[in-house]
């Protein structure tokens, strides 16, 4: 929560690693989403503050979407794949055998290798990618 409502800084915190960005001047229902979007997982922006996604949308599957997703860890591309799979962090970390803490980390830098704002932006960018083929098969199981 902050005072200040500048976009740059906004970008800034997420970039840094922050669940959220709430101005002071938000609104009892913006605040009770912005919990909620937290807690959940997500990282809440309000419209009106989220950074610009770089360039126009890129169409999926571009080689931009492919560079980046290629900085992810294997473990980073499950949590992903479970993402689009519209998996709860508590399901994630259940299918995976690790803690939610895990994947709510795994979650943050997901969303800041992509470049996106949210799980919502990172399943978008990704959603035309075949996950199969990138995990090499069974993409839902744990791996050792």
């Amino acid at each position: 929560m902050s005072g200040l409502d500048d976009p740059r800084i906004v970008h800034e915190a997420i970039r840094l690693g922050a669940a959220g960005f709430v101005p002071k001047s938000v609104d009892k229902s913006t605040l009770a989403k912005a919990l909620s979007e937290v807690l959940s997982g997500s990282v809440f922006i309000p419209d009106d503050l989220a950074p610009p996604l770089p360039g126009p949308c890129a169409a999926p599957g571009s080689s931009d979407i492919a560079t980046r997703l290629a900085e992810l860890t294997p473990a980073q591309l499950r949590v992903l794949h479970l993402l689009r799979l519209g998996r709860l962090n508590k399901q994630i970390a259940h299918e995976l055998g690790v803690s939610e803490t895990t994947v709510k980390a795994h979650v943050s830098e997901i969303l800041r290798k992509l470049n996106v704002v949210s799980r919502t932006q990172a399943v978008i960018e990704t959603a035309q990618l075949d996950f199969e083929t990138i995990l090499g098969g069974d993409s839902a199981q744990p791996r050792n």
